[in-house]
């Protein structure tokens, strides 16, 4: 693999920062996900923005959507790799948690409601790269304009900014705040 190809490692927050990469949270917004079964793997998904991402033995599928479809892969939809999903995903918390139809249909075939609790360094791309994800089999160009984020165990995958604006945001810092965190008051 080419040294220019971006995938996988052990990032500290200051090679991030000199990459141009910043910190974002994530949105707490449900996600139904479900492991896959013996035998379904490996499996291609195709996700809106019409990347082709695999998901091999033990993997999860995550799922949004505002309007019931008649299968599961017609929602909006990514793969997780088990660890990491382990790792950032956590059942969802709220008790009036009032499923719309469309994740009652995805209840139905099988999907339990959850949400990431972890954020992500990103930044939108000025230029194409190449990056090894987990879920790709060979490196991918990722395009201008896309936005390329780095995952809690330093693995690089890539949205759509549409994606990325409906699921992070980046918190406003007042010079209070600061203040608050040095004193480990908030985090």
């Amino acid at each position: 693999m080419p040294e220019s190809v971006i995938k996988q490692q052990d990032w500290t927050d200051e090679k991030l920062r000199a990459a141009g990469f910043e910190q974002y949270n994530r949105k707490k917004q449900v996600v139904m996900a479900r492991q896959l079964k013996t035998g379904e793997a490996p499996l291609k998904v195709i996700t809106r923005e019409g990347d082709e991402l695999m998901a091999y033995d033990d993997y999860f599928i995550c799922y949004v959507g505002d309007e019931p479809k008649s299968k599961l892969d017609e929602y909006d939809h990514w793969p997780v790799e088990p660890t990491i999903f382990n790792e950032t995903y956590v059942l969802w918390d709220e008790k009036e948690f009032q499923p719309t139809p469309a994740q009652q249909h995805m209840m139905q075939q099988g999907c339990k409601p959850y949400y990431k609790k972890a954020g992500v360094w990103a930044k939108k791309l000025e230029e194409d790269v190449l990056i090894q994800s987990l879920e790709h089999e060979a490196p991918v160009k990722i395009k201008t304009g896309e936005v390329l984020a780095i995952g809690a165990q330093g693995e690089p995958y890539s949205m759509g900014d549409k994606t990325f604006v409906e699921r992070y945001y980046q918190e406003t810092r007042t010079r209070f705040s600061w203040i608050l965190r040095a004193l480990g008051l908030i985090k």
